[in-house]
């Protein structure tokens, strides 16, 4: 028997027993068995007219929790004759989890009537709200029109993020790709880009995203109202639509970097949606779901920030084949930057191992750079190699998995490359990664062929070179400083005869 239902049945701390029978149907579980047992939700629903606003919201709230979708038409018609602000969103959160289908050209008016809205100051908030919550329930209903980009052609200023020390190998990379030539500058989020041929450019495996850049005259400074007049002031709106077919509404999110304080940074985001919703005269409507264009504000040394944009309508097919990842995984765009420094030493006729492959980001991406003969990956966690596998079906790489622990692997077969992500210290002790190491390299000497490359990346410089005296025919030939944060290095190594 739920006390906290009979209580409300009997007109007991009706607003207090709501709450926290809310609270329990937070678990889909919870809620499913109080549906098909004791609990009636029309007597819910009946509190919809109470006199009480807390008990209308706490009631709207609850029954979206339970799923109860008999009781949608009370749902909606309350929603219609709810006069307080702050109740009324309420509604809208309940009927997200139900369908509204009998209810979309009613809800698609009342949307449209508040984007025409100029709301005063003490109501922007629940208005600004509401008109969010409605934005997500045409969104999922498939009303809302999604926006298809159409810039590929036209003159670009992006940036291709990277590490920092990997930008000057993207540089080079972008000049040898491009077929008409390319202006590309470093910077300090990566390389900037000047290109009419983005549709080929962003399908380059070696950067982590593509962010357009702004012409923005001022600098980013001040109270949130003089930074949505500086933005609204660049080529901001001009490029988001002029970038795709359909026309405003465009849905968007502020992203702010930099900033340590949390509440700072949300407040800043906050703030500024709101008036660049206000400025561009509902062109742009924030949104936490659902957005299409991101725009990132991070905040440089000087204090100012520097702005540039995220497109999501440019879908980014490149990892496509990664559909399985564990926590340790390395982002497949570092894989290929990383494999891309190896390409050199590379080879069509090796035999490739990744040591400890985890869910095959290495082994992949190196034969989506150049397809070797023959590719062994082991990790001794199974659910890491059943990814893997999965992952490598996807990209069409065929490699021979093996659930086993690196040192205890043997092959008949000497190996001409091998990879491998070492992993983080975590919770070993200083000496247990020495350890560890220790029986690495000695695996590294014994299953490399004589003339053979050992790509290893690692954040324990120390143990890399301690080893490397130890197997005098492991011989370093490069080392590229790819993470300072976390000391992460990579070596290209030789075994010499």
């Amino acid at each position: 028997m739920n006390e906290h239902y009979h209580a409300i049945c009997r007109g007991e701390e009706i607003r207090a027993n709501l709450i926290e029978l809310k609270k329990m149907c937070k678990d889909p579980k919870v809620a499913q068995e109080l549906m098909e047992g004791e609990i009636d939700p029309s007597v819910i629903a009946g509190l919809l007219g109470d006199d009480d606003a807390k008990i209308r919201k706490n009631a709207a709230l609850l029954l979206g929790e339970l799923r109860a979708q008999e009781d949608v038409e009370a749902l909606y018609a309350a929603y219609e004759v709810e006069r307080t602000r702050f109740v009324r969103s309420s509604y809208l959160t309940a009927l997200k989890a139900l369908d509204v289908t009998d209810y979309i050209d009613s809800l698609q008016e009342r949307y449209e009537e508040l984007l025409a809205y100029e709301p005063a100051e003490d109501e922007r908030k629940h208005v600004t709200e509401e008109r969010g919550l409605l934005q997500q329930l045409l969104a999922q209903s498939g009303v809302i029109q999604k926006h298809t980009y159409t810039g590929w052609n036209r003159k670009n200023d992006v940036i291709l993020t990277t590490e920092r020390p990997l930008r000057e190998p993207l540089r080079n990379q972008l000049k040898a790709f491009s077929k008409n030539g390319i202006q590309a500058t470093l910077h300090p989020m990566g390389v900037m880009i000047r290109t009419t041929e983005l549709d080929r450019i962003s399908g380059l495996r070696t950067y982590r995203e593509l962010l357009h850049a702004l012409n923005v005259q001022q600098t980013l400074t001040g109270s949130p109202k003089q930074i949505a007049s500086f933005l609204m002031g660049s080529n901001m709106l001009e490029l988001i639509e002029n970038s795709h077919y359909e026309e405003a509404p465009f849905y968007f999110r502020v992203e702010i970097r930099g900033v340590k304080d949390a509440s700072e940074k949300a407040d800043l985001a906050k703030k500024l949606a709101q008036e660049l919703e206000r400025q561009s005269a509902g062109k742009l409507q924030n949104s936490t779901t659902d957005y299409e264009v991101e725009l990132r504000l991070t905040r440089t040394k000087d204090g100012s920030f520097y702005p540039c944009m995220k497109f999501y309508t440019i879908e980014d097919k490149r990892f496509q084949w990664r559909k399985h990842t564990i926590s340790a995984s390395m982002h497949p765009s570092l894989a290929a930057a990383l494999v891309e420094l190896a390409r050199p030493y590379l080879d069509e006729e090796a035999v490739v191992l990744d040591a400890l492959c985890g869910v095959g980001t290495f082994i992949i991406e190196r034969n989506l750079r150049m397809k070797a003969y023959d590719n062994y990956a082991v990790d001794i966690f199974g659910e890491a190699i059943s990814g893997a596998k999965y992952n490598a079906q996807a990209a069409k790489v065929t490699c021979n998995f093996i659930t086993k622990d690196f040192l205890e692997f043997t092959s008949k077969h000497k190996m001409t490359e091998v990879f491998a992500d070492m992993p983080q210290r975590g919770k070993k002790t200083r000496e247990e990664l020495d350890e560890f190491y220790a029986g690495c390299f000695m695996q590294f000497a014994k299953l490399l062929d004589a003339g053979g490359h050992l790509f290893l990346y690692s954040c324990e410089e120390g143990f890399v070179k301690k080893h490397l005296r130890l197997h005098r025919e492991l011989v370093l030939l490069r080392a590229y400083e790819v993470r300072p944060k976390e000391q992460g290095m990579f070596y290209i190594i030789e075994k010499r005869g």
